[in-house]
């Protein structure tokens, strides 16, 4: 073994055992009877800000020889919209009269697209822009389109199929020197057909890294000072003397249970209107979000992924794209029912990576498809597609996570990965 090598697996193991040692102390401390957020004022002092949280997730470069090119790289993206949101100027208007999808076929243009649908006037408005009084809050866009040759951003609206457009200041020249950068790293793509619930296809083969990660586990007070009202005691909740599960909750009937066995947390709580009006929140992405930011960067790079009138999910990315798991590991999901507040996630975090050099090749969209269709699923069956990485446990030690390059297809409104749709299709068909 060459000595980096040698010394890169002395660093895991001490890392690995600081982390067990950490794990156990914060299990063996959470048999404490009473908490009392006031004389525990030990809140992150790093919170997350919206802006670095909704972000667009993809990028699409629609060259003048009409091919389009794709990236996802995190940093360009951030650049990108940073340069656009200090480039709005103006008043937003309606194309009423354009096609839904011309602003996204000019030549010259790029496409910024959002994982899931998010309002215009929010968007704005944690970027520091004002919204125009006019412009309902209820107005979603998924794709933030720029139009190169005419100094133009257009917000479209997936679901009225609307193109809401303002003028942009400046030269183009920068923007186009930030994607000529990264040319070299662009993938091709092309439109897909109707049927398909994306906007583009990859043409080939994608190859991705496989990623390690050491974990850390959470304490439990990181989810009690980020959740609870700075204003309620928090108490006990335990039946059980021997359980060793954790269970909080308030006077007003607030509770929070952090599973033993699996890392699960679980909120329970109420949000009005005045704790609405208190807080400055207008739409369930500012709901959510109230309880996101206390969270600060113990959770590691955080996106919106999902939203719906009533839920929104956040995901940890790596290299631009999502993790899925078991147990909401990697993952906060908030959703709101009248008052009533309801989030889950996880105590197990992704903090360090560990360097490796392992490959795995995926399918086009094109031959994933075909997959599917052996499998028994039409494109219709398909409310969405994309790659993202499968959390798996290390089989060396259960304080190392491997990151899994893998397609997921959401059906029936869950998401599942190509691995486990086969592995269930064989399941089945061994059983008959």
């Amino acid at each position: 073994m060459k000595v980096s090598g040698k010394i890169i697996r002395i660093m895991l193991i001490l890392m690995i055992f600081i982390s067990l040692i950490l794990s156990w102390k914060i299990w063996t401390n959470a048999g404490s009877t009473e908490h009392d957020q006031q004389r525990n004022p030990e809140k992150s002092l790093v919170t997350k800000q919206p802006k670095d949280v909704f972000l667009p997730v993809k990028l699409v470069y629609h060259s003048s020889d009409g091919g389009h090119y794709y990236t996802n790289k995190e940093s360009l993206i951030q650049s990108m919209t940073k340069e656009l949101v200090s480039r709005m100027k103006g008043k937003i208007t309606i194309s009423l009269g354009k096609k839904y999808l011309e602003p996204a076929s000019k030549r010259g243009s790029f496409d910024m697209i959002m994982s899931s649908p998010i309002s215009v006037t929010y968007f704005l408005k944690i970027n520091g822009v004002e919204p125009d009084k006019e412009l309902k809050s209820s107005v979603d866009f998924h794709r933030l389109v720029v139009s190169l040759d005419e100094s133009k951003l257009h917000f479209l609206d997936s679901d009225d199929r609307q193109v809401y457009q303002l003028k942009l200041s400046g030269e183009m020249s920068e923007l186009k020197d930030m994607i000529k950068a990264e040319s070299s790293r662009l993938l091709p793509v092309m439109n897909p057909s109707s049927e398909l619930p994306v906007f583009y296809e990859f043409k080939n083969e994608i190859k991705l890294k496989k990623y390690s990660y050491i974990l850390a586990t959470q304490s439990y007070t990181t989810f009690s000072q980020a959740f609870f009202d700075d204003r309620q005691e928090v108490i006990s909740n335990e039946e059980n003397d021997e359980s060793k599960d954790v269970n909080l909750m308030t006077a007003d009937g607030g509770t929070l249970t952090v599973l033993y066995d699996t890392g699960e947390v679980k909120y329970t709580g109420h949000f009005d209107e005045v704790m609405s009006r208190s807080y400055d929140t207008d739409t369930i992405f500012e709901d959510s979000f109230f309880y996101l930011k206390n969270i600060g960067t113990s959770m590691g790079t955080l996106r919106y992924f999902e939203g719906s009138d009533n839920n929104v999910t956040y995901r940890n990315y790596v290299e631009g794209y999502p993790i899925f798991s078991e147990y909401s590991k990697g993952r906060i999901s908030v959703s709101k029912d009248n008052n009533n507040v309801k989030v889950l996630t996880n105590q197990e975090t992704i903090q360090v990576p560990i360097p490796s050099h392992e490959e795995v090749v995926l399918k086009g969209t094109d031959d994933t498809i075909k997959e599917l269709t052996t499998l028994g699923i039409t494109k219709r069956d398909i409310q969405d597609l994309q790659i993202g990485y499968r959390w798996e446990t290390n089989n060396e030690t259960r304080q190392v996570v491997d990151l899994v390059p893998d397609w997921y297809i959401k059906l029936d409104g869950t998401w599942e990965s190509l691995t486990e749709i086969g592995h269930s299709v064989d399941e089945k068909e061994g059983g008959k």
